[in-house]
């Protein structure tokens, strides 16, 4: 069987958690310690057409057909979002590195994640984002998949960020079959009911109600031969007035089912009384969907097949969305997996990441302090001595001014190191993010001559790990620097 596949076993390249050469992680416990028991202060939910910070993905490189999309899908997305690779080791992440190269990728805003990962299939498994008293929380379901690794990647993702998460694993509900709007209305198929034969229907409208501000339910029928009963694969909301739904020829088992989908489509009303557009787009030899989108911010990724039918489904994109930039990916290689660009990614709204040691509640106080204090101690102290003497000093003197509050310039005290140095391949420059701004990674000769520039929007503030590729420097001394506006970091790195 293909290891792709979405089949009930476990992704088969399952790695041990190793010590990764990448982001320093919020060092925490997976006890629950990030668990909330109550209920979120006025949950709303997050339309996938809103502002994206980042992109959560994974992928263990190896087949070179699936290595051409989700590199496409990667090299679209960065330019526009930060994205977030889980990452299962060192090796792991040098592959992922070795294929992004590969295929001509810039490196500038992929963020490896200490979070490993098993499945690519991210957008069921993976956390369902809410704004919880306006901050980002996650919510977490059972996956119709059973017995793979990452059915508990949204408390993990939840506990390395410091988000508070909501557990309701005794419920089957996929993020496929998962499309809302603006005005916290929810669109799925009747799977959401049907997968949970023994929960009340009113039981799952409540949850949906209190955890993620779900005030409307509109379902529509799953189609004949997809046993996952995603509506992902059939219906989008462009915007907030704009649906696509998919067609096929008459003599097809779906055609029915997708005539009756479009007709309660035309039925829904808007909360505001405006008018929906509704657009129809033939798939592609009646089962290759082009629905199974991903939009972040001002572009949208398309699965396209080689396929005459590809240029009207991108030129219907083009139209109904006229300011965005509308990028069609060749998915041929994973379609017959049941999934094409959609469902391996996860997008993720602004967000603040909270700091190693801060409290996020009651009960995560003393676990955080005592992780984190002795590992960024140890980390940080060599690497930043000599290199950030005077741009640091007085922020990290003797302890006199402990209880001065420094102004925020942006950066965790401590947080900025270059590894390995010196460097020969590729280093990694780790910092952390405290304020959002317009950020700047420079890799500058002895000269001033610049060699590397990397543009980092800092959509999310947290942890990041930039790769910084040296394989076309001469040997010899390097600064790295980071800025923003008002204020400048320095390092020093050395090419062999």
């Amino acid at each position: 069987m293909n290891p792709y596949h979405r089949s009930t076993s476990p992704y088969p390249f399952r790695l041990g958690i190793l010590l990764l050469l990448a982001t320093l992680p919020f060092v925490l416990a997976f006890d629950g310690g990030r668990h909330r028991p109550d209920m979120p202060v006025n949950p709303r939910t997050i339309p996938e057409y809103d502002s994206v910070a980042g992109v959560v993905m994974y992928w263990n490189p190896g087949s070179s057909s699936y290595a051409e999309i989700v590199t496409a899908v990667v090299n679209g997305i960065q330019p526009r979002a930060t994205v977030f690779m889980q990452t299962n080791s060192v090796a792991h992440q040098q592959s992922m590195i070795n294929a992004f190269d590969s295929y001509g990728v810039p490196l500038d805003n992929i963020v490896f994640i200490d979070v490993a990962g098993y499945r690519i299939w991210i957008r069921d498994h993976g956390p369902f984002s809410i704004y919880d008293n306006d901050s980002l929380a996650f919510v977490g379901f059972n996956d119709l998949a059973t017995n793979h690794g990452d059915q508990d990647l949204p408390e993990r993702l939840a506990n390395y960020w410091g988000l508070n998460y909501y557990d309701f694993n005794h419920i089957i509900f996929d993020g496929g079959n998962y499309l809302v709007d603006s005005h916290n209305r929810l669109f799925a198929t009747n799977r959401l009911y049907t997968n949970n034969p023994n929960v009340p229907q009113e039981t799952i409208d409540q949850i949906l109600l209190d955890y993620m501000g779900i005030d409307h339910i509109t379902t529509f029928l799953a189609l004949s031969n997809d046993y996952w009963g995603h509506l992902d694969m059939q219906v989008k909301l462009l915007n907030d007035t704009t649906f696509i739904i998919s067609t096929v020829d008459e003599w097809h088992d779906d055609y029915m089912i997708l005539q009756d989908n479009y007709a309660i489509l035309q039925s829904v009303q808007h909360p505001e009384g405006k008018s929906y557009q509704i657009q129809q787009i033939p798939k592609a030899q009646n089962w290759k969907t082009y629905i199974n989108s991903l939009i972040v911010n001002d572009a949208v990724l398309v699965p396209i097949y080689n396929d005459p039918a590809d240029v009207h489904a991108l030129q219907v994109y083009q139209d109904l969305l006229p300011e965005k930039v509308i990028i069609g990916i060749d998915c041929n290689a994973m379609i017959g997996w049941e999934g094409a660009i959609h469902c391996i990614t996860n997008q993720l709204p602004p967000f603040i990441a909270v700091e190693d040691g801060e409290d996020n509640g009651d009960d995560n106080g003393d676990d955080n302090g005592d992780d984190n204090g002795d590992d960024n101690g140890d980390d940080n102290g060599d690497d930043n001595g000599d290199d950030n003497g005077d741009d640091n000093g007085d922020d990290n003197g003797d302890g006199d001014e402990t209880n001065i509050q420094e102004p925020d310039n942006g950066l965790l005290s401590g947080s900025f190191r270059v590894y390995p140095n010196p460097a020969s391949d590729i280093a990694l420059v780790d910092f952390t993010l405290t304020r959002q701004d317009n950020y700047l990674l420079e890799v500058i000769d002895i000269s001033g001559q610049l060699h590397q520039r990397v543009n980092i929007p800092a959509w999310y503030l947290g942890d990041y790990s930039v790769p910084v590729d040296v394989r076309a420097l001469d040997p010899g001394v390097y600064m790295v620097r980071l800025s923003a506006p008002g204020a400048s970091w320095t390092l020093r790195l050395v090419v062999r």
